[in-house]
């Protein structure tokens, strides 16, 4: 087995256990939000710029994927075996970031129902001047 397949292996394991990781630290938060329905403390801005970023990441594994297979040539490995190691020491990143992009958007879409609900409720004045007076006075 050649130095190249060997570190390709390593770095494929590696990706796996970085994708049990990842996953493990997205379904605490989603569980808690799917459960309770609150995300008042949760930042709206942070979770449409992870659900872009994770789309961008799954472009990414997708192109990368594609061109590492598509630039092999046959006198650097002869063996069908490498291209499909090639593909699955990518599958990693590119389930990782299409399962938390799954998640973040469960979370970001009752954020947005929150939060736009909140726009439509109407306080009166009196009830408004006296929620600011109880939180400053």
């Amino acid at each position: 087995m050649s130095s190249d397949l060997t570190g390709l292996i390593i770095s494929t394991i590696l990706g796996w256990i970085a994708f049990s990781f990842g996953i493990a630290g997205c379904i605490p938060q989603s569980v808690r939000v799917l459960k309770t329905k609150d995300t008042q403390s949760i930042s709206l801005s942070m979770y449409v710029l992870y659900c872009i970023g994770c789309v961008v990441w799954v472009i990414w594994s997708i192109g990368y994927t594609c061109e590492a297979l598509s630039n092999l040539s046959e006198g650097l490995f002869a063996h069908d075996v490498t291209k499909t190691i090639i593909w699955f020491a990518n599958l990693p990143t590119l389930f990782l970031n299409v399962i938390c992009l799954a998640l973040a958007s469960i979370i970001l879409t009752i954020k947005l129902i929150n939060f736009l609900g909140s726009k439509k409720l109407k306080v009166s004045e009196r009830d408004f001047v006296e929620q600011r007076w109880k939180k400053h006075g």
